[in-house]
């Protein structure tokens, strides 16, 4: 199949469809996830950060399989596309049953259904992410054509975001002002529709991308160590994952924190669910607009350079905060302008040096290992994601935040306030502002990648 022509729009859509179940899968338990927990289930918070933790601490070995299994697979569908299809229709029954919960009164018992559900799905959520993934770097010889490919997905994500970060609380919400239905009801319902847009999504991309360019199977396999000893070699590969783990863990904690800033430091209540809905539609559409924009500057002034100005700018954004309230509610939403700009930039960004990292590897080794590479890659984004929502909910009950079971937003002391506003604004700021400094390490171009001599295979 041509690698490196133009690609026809059939397959750029079917590709980045794909990423609306999986930013459904991604964002919409770390948004909502911590408060259902916390508020709906009564779980203590304590306990609710470590379902999260030990889930995605599982991806650490999901991952690496998921990537060595389809890198070996060799099917008329290709290696990558049987992953997808069943670990999105996995992971999108399991999305049901974490929110659909039966009536559990034991605080262990709690513990141990929802970390047996989010193990579950995380397990569908491997199997579909890391092939995902690593299809993108399969595409395309070209680094430009793959920031393309990356750039209809990135669309796709910001899709996802509306209907995984809006349509969410915005059917939680529905269910108990307009139905009259229970806070835990609306999460239900909730649980439902996005579940079946999960598998919508994955019956799509697995249609959709029948026709894309696919490297043939790798006959070497990789155990974990070997992934790891791989990765390590790839010295552009290792510095952007240091610098996405730190933006990882900031974002875990910008997930976890959303819903209580709202509630809590703006003192918006229940409100909180609607403002939330806003708030993510003025970040995609924001991101959506901005994409074109983003290509072409990458294009002219370098994909790495983009990079570290979102990163900064994303930064310095979000210290606007401390300036906003309840009566205020226009600074938030000029904040979540900048946020999906900026957002969508620094992601766009580093999925597609990752691209270029991993054909890096691929040139240079003259094995195709795509999928071990990408599945270290997507389990750092989960496991940091999850570290950070850890930190976000262990320092919350550290400080004595208060449970609930009907869904309410009950009163915390000033210490709980202050902690909610410190660490949904100036941990995320400081931690981005980091990884700046690790991608400074990175000195590949793409005029590098072009002047590589293709090393042996074996």
């Amino acid at each position: 199949m041509n690698r490196t022509g133009e690609l026809p729009l059939s397959t750029y859509v079917g590709y980045g469809v794909g990423q609306i179940g999986g930013q459904i899968l991604r964002d919409t338990p770390a948004l909502i996830l911590p408060i259902y927990m916390t508020t709906v289930l009564g779980l203590e918070a304590a306990l609710a950060g470590i379902v999260i933790l030990i889930a995605k601490i599982w991806v650490v070995a999901a991952d690496p399989v998921a990537g060595v299994i389809s890198d070996k697979t060799d099917t008329r569908w290709g290696r990558r596309r049987p992953f997808i299809l069943a670990g999105g229709l996995i992971a999108a029954g399991s999305f049901v049953m974490l929110f659909v919960v039966p009536e559990i009164e034991s605080q262990l018992t709690l513990f141990a259904y929802m970390t047996a559900v989010y193990l579950l799905l995380n397990t569908g959520y491997s199997m579909f992410s890391v092939p995902y993934l690593t299809m993108a770097a399969e595409m395309s010889d070209q680094p430009h054509e793959r920031t393309k490919i990356m750039g209809f997905r990135n669309a796709c994500l910001a899709l996802g975001l509306l209907v995984g970060g809006a349509l969410a609380p915005t059917i939680i919400a529905w269910v108990g002002t307009e139905l009259g239905g229970t806070p835990r009801e609306g999460y239900q319902w909730m649980g439902w529709i996005l579940g079946g847009i999960i598998a919508l999504s994955t019956l799509w991309v697995f249609l959709g991308t029948a026709r894309a360019p696919r490297n043939p199977p790798t006959e070497i396999a990789l155990g974990l160590a070997d992934q790891l000893r791989v990765a390590w070699n790839n010295k552009p590969f290792v510095w952007l994952i240091s610098a996405n783990i730190v933006q990882y863990i900031s974002a875990g904690i910008g997930y976890a924190g959303g819903i209580y800033f709202l509630g809590y430091t703006l003192a918006l209540g229940l409100g909180a669910f609607d403002a939330i809905a806003i708030w993510i539609v003025i970040i995609a559409l924001s991101s959506i607009a901005a994409m074109p924009a983003l290509v072409y500057a990458a294009g002219r002034l370098g994909k790495m350079r983009v990079y570290k100005w979102c990163l900064f700018l994303y930064s310095l954004n979000i210290l606007f905060y401390f300036t906003a309230s309840a009566e205020n509610m226009w600074i938030v939403w000029l904040i979540a302008v900048g946020i999906g700009v900026f957002n969508g930039g620094f992601i766009l960004m580093s999925f597609s040096v990752l691209t270029d990292t991993v054909n890096y590897d691929r040139i240079t080794s003259g094995i195709s290992r795509e999928g071990a590479l990408s599945s270290i890659y997507s389990a750092v984004d989960k496991v940091g994601n999850a570290l950070g929502a850890w930190l976000f909910l262990t320092v919350l009950s550290i400080v004595g935040f208060v449970e609930a079971s009907d869904g309410s937003f009950p009163e915390q002391t000033p210490e709980v306030l202050r902690t909610i506003q410190l660490g949904y604004i100036v941990a995320p700021a400081f931690l981005h502002t980091v990884s700046i400094l690790l991608l400074n390490r990175i000195k590949l171009t793409e005029q590098d990648l072009e002047a590589l001599e293709p090393g042996p295979a074996g």
